[in-house]
């Protein structure tokens, strides 16, 4: 995961310094190497925000799943819990109606 992170970061800033480079070296005046360079910051800054908003989409639907499986984990565990201690308590009376109806050795 991490090495797939760097390999991403990496080719971001590869791109961006590929794209500065050829901006200014490129043959054009002033004005149009402003107006490249602008037009260029607005793609990429429009891009940006649109994988921040992929990726806030995202979060949100994974917190959703894992939320939903956090909850049907505590109904299932709570739905254990109550059998087992509905089965100790019948356990219990029963030996405790045994031993009541034992006779004594009196």
């Amino acid at each position: 995961m991490a090495e797939s992170k760097g390999l991403v970061k990496g080719a971001i800033i590869g791109g961006a310094v590929g794209a500065a480079a050829a901006l200014l070296l490129a043959p054009k005046s002033g004005r149009e190497l402003r107006q490249d360079i602008r037009s260029k910051y607005n793609q990429a800054s429009d891009k940006a925000m649109q994988w921040m908003s992929d990726a806030g989409a995202k979060t949100k639907e994974v917190a959703s799943q894992v939320s939903q499986h956090a909850t049907d984990l505590v109904d299932k565990t709570k739905s254990v819990v109550r059998a087992v201690k509905d089965e100790a308590e019948t356990a219990a009376a029963s030996a405790a109606s045994a031993a009541s109806q034992k006779p004594s050795a009196n």
